[in-house]
């Protein structure tokens, strides 16, 4: 699909503890807190259509306002008031609201969503997340250069009506609009900063609850409320602050000292210790499982030729100590035997209550012999030791490390391999990095954006943004097609069956890790804070602040 919001887990930057000296106090007074301070990750864009990872989307999910929005992760009118279905499910009727604006004070029209849409389509800006778009009538011919713009099926008889006509019957196209990436757009906007629009706050306007009102890239985001928001109203918590912090220990120390009033995730020995504080009433938790998966990406174009070879990408795989790694390491999440998380439906069906895990279900010999039947087979040296594999992880935090140093232990151990740990700078740079291919493995991952199997089967399809490695599967392609066109939830079911052996038992693309679970922990006083399982990671629309 798309570069489908690569996920990630470690929240990196680079502020140290000491920056924040002051800014908290264990005793609050409360009748005086106006903002929230959170944590982010390393935004690269505020441009709906180029974005293509979590920590962009978080911060336009919550500054532009797309026609439908996420509420407790299902679909709730934002600037579509309404919308009608035709009663084949191919025509969709947007109807948004009266008197929107953007944040300069300039009316938003239906207009602005088609502009947006169709750029997102245009392949000369190449947007990641185009595929979103194209079960729309003529909009993949157009995106392959093998149509015209003007016969894409997005129409606005009037300003305050969007008309989207469908090839076929696409049963969560309703959580497709409520993505970021289809936000609205203005065109005059756009052309006057040209490459430069979405790079700095001032570069672009809002249609969303806050504007961006600070942006200092590896340091901090400052939200500040929209007034010409339509339910600015309704907007309790004037100022949010996000601040880019490197490593857990500091998040935590920050948060015990009031000087942060949410943070998430959290490994090891910090978990035991933020639930030992909820139990004593200090903040409260929230928990759920996410529907995200990390997992290993393997580069098949690398200059490392043992990747070519699908048994020694499945021997890889084989090696992993999935529960170690989630039991010793992080010590919280789920092993993954499989590509889709726990949860994700089908219709009213469990994926994965329905399919058992690809990798529990088979019996397979020895790794290490199967990497040496892979060598053999691609007429290479046969010693495992004459091969060293470069893995490219997400940032060089702590936790990033210790966790890269037990799959390299895992692998050097049980395939008689060398493997090269590449830290990152931070997430935006392991991103740039793992875009442009750096890489013959690389530790990622990725969140749903969806309900359905196909956001995440659909990552390793031929042309997806998302696909860095260059993983071209025909049988997987052709079925991918197949199931974006089928209707019904069971025989949708068995060609994601399909698909999910595919990509990782008979030419594996990756090697499943763990399914994310989601640990949030907020002061007392934080209430309406909502993470949520598609789009951008939380919704601040409806937080606010216990007096």
């Amino acid at each position: 699909m798309k570069l489908k919001k690569i996920a990630s887990f470690f929240l990196i930057g680079t502020i140290s503890v000491l920056t924040f000296t002051g800014c908290g106090d264990s005793k609050q007074d409360l009748s005086k807190k106006d903002s929230l301070v959170m944590t982010t990750g390393a935004v690269r864009t505020l441009d709906s259509v180029k974005a293509s990872d979590s920590e962009s989307f978080n911060m336009i999910q919550n500054t532009q306002e797309t026609l439908l929005v996420y509420n407790h992760d299902k679909p709730y009118p934002g600037a579509a008031k309404s919308f009608d279905v035709s009663k084949d499910g191919l025509t969709y009727t947007f109807h948004l609201r009266d008197g929107l604006k953007w944040s300069d004070g300039k009316p938003l029209t239906s207009e602005d969503f088609k502009y947006s849409w169709m750029r997102l389509l245009n392949p000369d800006v190449g947007a990641s997340y185009a595929f979103f778009l194209f079960p729309v009538v003529n909009a993949e011919k157009y995106y392959t250069g093998k149509g015209n713009a003007k016969d894409v099926g997005i129409s606005t008889p009037d300003k305050n009506t969007l008309v989207v006509k469908l090839e076929h019957r696409v049963p969560y196209f309703d959580q497709v609009v409520a993505f970021s990436a289809l936000s609205p757009q203005r065109e005059d906007i756009v052309k006057k900063f040209g490459e430069e629009y979405g790079t700095k706050p001032e570069k672009l306007v809002y249609s969303g609850p806050y504007v961006v009102k600070e942006w200092k890239k590896g340091a901090k985001v400052e939200l500040q409320q929209n007034p010409n928001y339509w339910n600015a109203n309704e907007i309790k918590v004037p100022t949010i602050r996000l601040m880019e912090i490197k490593e857990f220990n500091t998040k935590y120390q920050m948060f015990a000292n009031d000087q942060l009033d949410v943070i998430e995730g959290g490994t090891g020995d910090y978990i035991n210790k933020l639930k030992e504080g909820e139990k004593e009433g200090k903040w409260k938790i929230d928990y759920s499982a996410m529907p995200s998966i990390f997992f290993t990406k393997y580069n098949v174009k690398s200059e490392n030729k043992a990747l070519a070879n699908s048994k020694v990408r499945l021997a890889l795989s084989l090696a992993v100590d999935r529960k170690g790694f989630t039991d010793m390491i992080i010590k919280t999440c789920i092993p993954a035997y499989g590509f889709v998380p726990p949860g994700i439906l089908e219709g009213d069906l469990d994926y994965r209550k329905e399919v058992k895990e690809p990798l529990k279900e088979i019996k397979f010999k020895d790794p290490k012999d199967l990497l040496i039947e892979g060598l053999k087979e691609e007429g290479l040296d046969q010693d495992p030791s004459k091969y060293t594999f470069k893995y490219l992880l997400q940032g060089s935090t702590a936790g990033t490390k210790t966790q890269a140093e037990f799959m390299k232990d895992v692998w050097e151990k049980k395939l008689g391999i060398h493997v090269e740990i590449v830290p990152t700078a931070d997430f935006s740079d392991y991103l740039q990095k793992e875009n442009n291919g750096e890489y013959d493995l690389a530790f990622s991952g990725w969140s749903g954006d969806y309900n359905s199997p196909l956001t995440f089967l659909d990552l390793f399809m031929k042309g997806n943004g998302s696909n860095t490695g260059g993983y071209n599967n025909e049988k997987v392609n052709d079925l991918l097609k197949k199931l974006d066109n089928e209707g019904d939830p069971k025989k949708r079911i068995e060609i994601s069956k399909q698909i999910e052996l595919e990509e990782i038992v008979k030419d594996p693309a990756m090697a499943p890790i763990y399914y994310q679970d989601m640990n949030s922990f907020q002061k007392n006083y934080v209430e309406g804070l909502q993470f949520t399982k598609f789009g951008g990671r939380y919704q601040l629309r409806w937080v606010s602040i216990k007096k």
